[in-house]
């Protein structure tokens, strides 16, 4: 028996359909692939900024208390930088204190409601009496 010429043009069809998905298939594995790359390489180049980042801000803070001690001093080009650390060395510490103040005003005054609290709770209002 003869194959049907419909039968054959729809299996050809279906043929050419696969194949074209599995070649886009095949491009999006590869797109995935070089994405997951460029991932990885923007995560490792983010944890050495970070390494560098953290191993010069420790550098600057030893220069700094170096030149604090008096064992260190540097040209007068870092004047505006020194000054600029200083000045928020400065701010950390008054923020520190305003920070201190407000929970030492906070633990005051809680002892305070503590102590009134304590003294009875005299209200002056007579209490309701219930009913037998």
């Amino acid at each position: 028996m003869a194959a049907d010429p419909k039968q054959s043009e729809a299996l050809r069809q279906i043929q050419e359909a696969f194949q074209s998905a599995q070649s886009q298939m095949a491009q999006l594995r590869q797109q995935v692939e070089k994405h997951a790359e460029l991932a990885r390489a923007k995560t490792q180049n983010d944890f050495i900024q970070k390494e560098k980042e953290r191993a010069l801000r420790e550098l600057g803070e030893a220069v700094f208390k170096q030149v604090q001690k008096g064992r260190l001093e540097l040209p007068s080009t870092f004047a505006p930088l020194l000054k600029a650390v200083e000045q928020a060395q400065h701010k950390a510490e008054a923020q520190a204190r305003e920070i201190s103040d407000l929970l030492q005003e906070g633990e005051e005054t809680a002892q305070r409601l503590k102590q009134k609290n304590v003294g009875g709770s005299n209200s002056g209002v007579a209490s309701r009496t219930k009913k037998l």
